[in-house]
């Protein structure tokens, strides 16, 4: 309770709103003691707070109006009162309202968003990223919050280079800092990106984002994460930290170098690949039942024949495995192993199987194995 009247002595429009109550509740009193015989219909608290208020905001309907000279003397003060205390609740509220402006414009005030994407730190890269994005279909209309220790105006002068507008939320302060992610509501994310800041040595900004990592995945334990570094010898870290992917600038860039060794077009093929948006562009989705029971060729001529997307690999996605999943119920031998376990409750996770991701397997692969395809959009 002295927290909740703490907070509100505190606002700026505290004390004329509680002045302007009790200035209502007295005049309400008063007219109805004062003017109780004067008036054509009876009076009583309702009717005075009734024109206390019409008298406090100067509107004057005239419905009951003073007759004596004591509640004349009332109306008066109510008006004169009226007039300051009007003036400072507006004023008030306007300058709160310029002042939250002001803080949402430096990064201060927390972000009250759902299924937007989190971008931690910036670099040379950020831009790209934003536009990459926004031309993914199933994230073009999704928010983006930048958590970085910038200073506003380099932010304003993003958001315009940008076109981002509204879409575009700020935080400001140091992405490692617990306070500071909580002001970017990662509980409710979608998916976030944590860039390493180019302004200080490789390891120093590897580290940072390895901090950044370990609190942002403690704020939100589901939440996808992808964590760029400078260096390869941190992607270890990132993973353990908790990122979902690190991705190594060195590594990236000396495939993408020996990607194009066959021939030059090779680059232009990338680029395409990586471009983005709707058509020509590289997708995932989860294989349904009855693709499962079927072969790759066979999913291939049926993608092709009914939305014109190619099939270009097969994925297994990781999964924690258990006793089950290795023994085979039918069999005597395994469902009697199976049971001795149960009944010693024993039959707990084994590991974790990791990823796989097939290119263009064999036309009679099985597929009961897999849980989605990498497909490439029809170009237009």
């Amino acid at each position: 309770m002295n927290r909740i009247w703490s907070s509100w002595i505190e606002k700026p429009f505290a004390l004329p709103l509680a002045l302007t109550g009790v200035m209502l509740a007295a005049s309400a009193l008063g007219f109805s003691w004062v003017e109780s015989e004067t008036q054509s219909e009876p009076v009583g608290f309702f009717e005075g707070l009734w024109w206390a208020m019409v008298t406090l905001f100067t509107v004057g309907y005239g419905d009951f109006a003073p007759k004596t000279v004591p509640g004349r003397l009332l109306g008066m003060a109510v008006m004169a009162s009226g007039i300051g205390l009007v003036s400072s609740i507006t004023g008030a509220m306007a300058s709160a309202m310029v002042e939250r402006r002001m803080q949402r414009r430096r990064g201060l005030l927390p972000v009250n968003a759902t299924g937007h994407v989190l971008i931690l730190g910036w670099n040379g890269h950020g831009p790209l990223l934003l536009e990459r994005l926004r031309r993914m279909p199933e994230l073009a209309q999704a928010q983006t919050v930048l958590a970085a220790d910038m200073e506003p105006s380099r932010f304003e002068e993003l958001v315009q280079s940008l076109g981002q507008g509204v879409g575009l939320h700020f935080v400001r302060g140091d992405t490692a800092l617990k306070a500071v992610l909580e002001r970017a509501n990662p509980a409710k994310a979608r998916l976030a990106f944590i860039l390493p800041g180019e302004d200080v040595p490789p390891e120093e900004a590897d580290n940072h984002s390895v901090l950044t990592t370990l609190t942002l995945h403690a704020l939100a334990p589901s939440l996808v994460i992808y964590a760029e570094a400078l260096r390869d010898a941190a992607r270890e870290h990132l993973l353990r930290a908790g990122a979902t992917k690190a991705v190594g600038r060195e590594e990236l860039a000396a495939k993408a170098m020996a990607f194009m060794a066959s021939h030059p077009v090779m680059h232009d093929v990338l680029h395409a690949l990586l471009a983005g948006g709707n058509q020509g562009s590289l997708r995932y989705r989860p294989l349904t039942r009855q693709e499962q029971a079927g072969t790759w060729s066979a999913l291939v001529c049926a993608s092709l024949a009914a939305t014109g997307q190619l099939p270009l690999a097969a994925c297994r996605l990781p999964r924690t495995l258990k006793l089950s999943d290795v023994l085979d119920a039918s069999q005597a031998l395994d469902s009697y192993i199976l049971e001795l376990f149960q009944a010693a409750g024993r039959d707990g996770p084994l590991g974790s199987q990791g990823p796989k991701v097939a290119l263009n397997p064999g036309p009679g692969t099985d597929l009961t194995a897999f849980d989605g395809i990498i497909f490439l959009e029809r170009s237009a």
